[in-house]
């Protein structure tokens, strides 16, 4: 619900159930409140929500993202997928990159790497031209999470590292540091794991990202196990676990356990 208070996401969900003024409502805000009502329990307005949404579309363009979501929501085959991103892409080429980026996600939870990557470079290319920013960043990321599943660790650093070169915000240089020192620990370069999983740290911090606080401080006890400093993964975790009760999130059992024995270990 980014950059929408759920004051004001309420007010449009009423709006658009009841149908009183949701003229005011196109098709861009309509669509972006589906996960919205998700994200408030309210699955039920989904179909009403794409329905205004292709009431209100008033090109083309617009009634073929409305057309997406439908077909998501229908969980359409992904060969239809495909060929409505064919379909698209001299036309729309905003609206195919995102069509070819979801044919990824799902062969990518179907185990077909190949295929997902073909996806995903089709995506970016698309995005590439249409100097679509955002959209190369989500690109990016993609692409290196699949190449980090065909344990490419090269090309998934490769990606990682452009994504944080285009780094509009600290957070997305905070994830983007994040998933370099993941590969970083991965390929046994433990030292610069750290120390780029201690500036993410202090960037989350800065910026208040509680999220992102729970993220480094994990990496960090991670890698302090791994170089064998119990104490200083005890330190992390313990972190952790108050970040976790001062945010009101249920502290998991399995990381009391981890602490537990880690305080054995340290004595």
């Amino acid at each position: 619900m980014s950059e929408i208070s759920r004051e004001f996401a309420e007010e449009i969900l009423q709006i658009i159930e009841h149908q009183q003024g949701s003229n005011v409502i196109d098709t861009a805000l309509a669509l972006r409140m589906i996960d919205v009502a998700v994200q408030l329990g309210r699955e039920d307005l989904i179909d009403k929500i794409i329905s205004h949404a292709s009431k209100v579309a008033t090109d083309d363009e617009e009634r073929g993202w409305v057309l997406f979501e439908k077909m998501k929501r229908d969980e359409s085959s992904i060969d239809t997928f495909v060929t409505f991103a064919i379909e698209q892409e001299t036309k729309h080429p905003k609206l195919a990159a995102a069509v070819f980026h979801h044919a990824a996600l799902v062969y990518l939870g179907l185990e077909a790497l190949d295929d997902a990557k073909i996806m995903a470079n089709r995506s970016m290319r698309l995005r590439e031209q249409s100097k679509d920013e955002n959209g190369i960043s989500f690109g990016l990321s993609l692409l290196s999470h699949i190449a980090k599943q065909q344990e490419d660790w090269d090309t998934a650093e490769l990606f990682s590292q452009r994504k944080l070169n285009l780094a509009q915000s600290d957070a997305d240089r905070m994830e983007a540091i994040q998933d370099i020192a993941h590969i970083k620990a991965t390929i046994g370069e433990l030292e610069m794991a750290m120390e780029m999983m201690q500036e993410s740290l202090e960037i989350a911090e800065d910026i208040g990202d509680v999220d992102g606080i729970l993220v480094s401080r994990w990496g960090l006890a991670d890698l302090a196990e791994i170089s064998n400093q119990p104490d200083e993964a005890m330190v992390q975790l313990s972190a952790v676990m108050t970040q976790m009760m001062e945010a009101n999130i249920p502290v998991p059992t399995p990381l009391r356990e981890r602490i537990s024995k880690l305080t054995e270990v340290v004595g």
